[in-house]
Formats: structure tokens, C-alpha cells, sequence
């Protein structure tokens, strides 16, 4: 009779454990990183950046904009996209506005991981003129992580992206080179 009673207890306790470990990996998490100065945006030399994601697109909300893409067009598939709000990227002092991150990826690697950020096209910029091409549509941001959470990363600003059947995102193409961030880490 005690035996499976401490097994009931155990698995009780296993299942609140899980539960605490996945609501941790969920946590909010915040980087800062520096971004070199390019063409695109004349006077910048190096400009220091939070990261901010307030949780992970999960496959459920990739298949329901995939629906939305399926059976309401490009339009309303926009509209659902910019609804959803996984964290924002903002410059540190300085010139510049928050642009907010409307999908976000995790993807483990043999070093830590590979974070994937996406968002509509747009300049975090206001000054910033720069040319753009009508066929990218997107930005994504990609943070390749060691296991302390350092590292580096790029911007693509003119991006395309791509809804798969195991419900991620993926960049399916860019126009124009990354822009590298550096010194990526934790914020404290």
C-alpha cells in the first residue's frame, strides 16, 4: 500500500516540478547588445541595444496564422501577425524607437542556442533613409547564444519569411547584408 502511494506523490511532485521548470522557460528574458555602424545609417558607429522577449511562438499560433494566410488572404494574415507581441528591440539613449517583435524562436545548438526574432520591415531609425525593396516585407533578428547566453548576432532588415508544417517561422530569404551585433549577453 505505501508503494504506490509515494509513487502517486512522486509523479504529483514531478508534474509540479515540470510545470516550475516550464513556466522558467518561458521567463521573460532581456540581452543588450551593440550594433557596428553601416551605410544604411550614416553618423552611427556603434549603438547599444536592449533585447527584450516576453515569451516563444508556440506551433499552435504559427498554424493559426498559416490559417489565416490559407483562408483570409495576405491582409488579415499582416493584421494577425502585428497583433501579437513577443517583446520589442530598442536602442539605449540616443536617437531611435522601440520596434516590437511580433514572433520568437529558440532553437537549441551544439554551443547553447540560436534565438530568431521576427518582426515587420521598419527602421528603428526615424532618420534613417534607406532603400527598400517591396518584395522583403520583414526583418529578422538572429542571436547565436552560447550557453551563458553571450554571443553575437544579425539583422537582416529586408527580409521573407516562411510559415513550415512543424510550426515555426523561418527566414526564407534577405535583400540586403546583415547588420552584426556584437558583445550579445544577459541583461541584469
Amino acid at each position: 500500500m505505501r508503494t504506490p502511494a509515494l509513487r502517486t506523490f512522486l509523479m504529483a511532485n514531478g508534474i509540479v516540478i515540470a510545470l516550475g521548470f516550464g513556466f522558467l522557460l518561458t521567463a521573460p528574458e532581456e540581452f543588450q547588445a551593440r550594433l557596428l555602424g553601416q551605410d544604411s545609417h550614416p553618423g552611427m558607429r556603434a549603438t547599444k541595444f536592449i533585447i527584450s522577449i516576453d515569451g516563444y511562438t508556440n506551433p499552435d499560433e504559427v498554424y493559426e496564422l498559416a490559417k489565416i494566410l490559407s483562408d483570409n488572404g495576405y491582409e488579415a494574415f499582416m493584421a494577425a501577425f502585428r497583433a501579437i507581441t513577443k517583446g520589442y528591440i530598442r536602442p539605449i539613449g540616443g536617437r531611435g524607437i522601440k520596434v516590437n517583435l511580433h514572433a520568437a524562436h529558440s532553437l537549441p545548438t551544439e554551443k547553447g542556442r540560436k534565438i530568431m526574432l521576427f518582426t515587420q520591415r521598419q527602421s528603428w531609425d526615424p532618420e534613417a533613409q534607406q532603400r527598400t525593396d517591396q518584395r522583403f516585407t520583414f526583418m529578422v533578428i538572429e542571436l547565436n547564444l552560447d550557453k551563458k547566453g553571450k554571443g553575437d548576432g544579425k539583422i537582416y532588415e529586408q527580409a521573407n519569411i516562411r510559415l513550415t508544417g512543424q510550426g515555426t517561422i523561418e527566414m526564407e530569404s534577405y535583400n540586403a547584408a546583415p547588420l552584426q551585433l556584437w558583445g550579445v549577453s544577459p541583461r541584469k
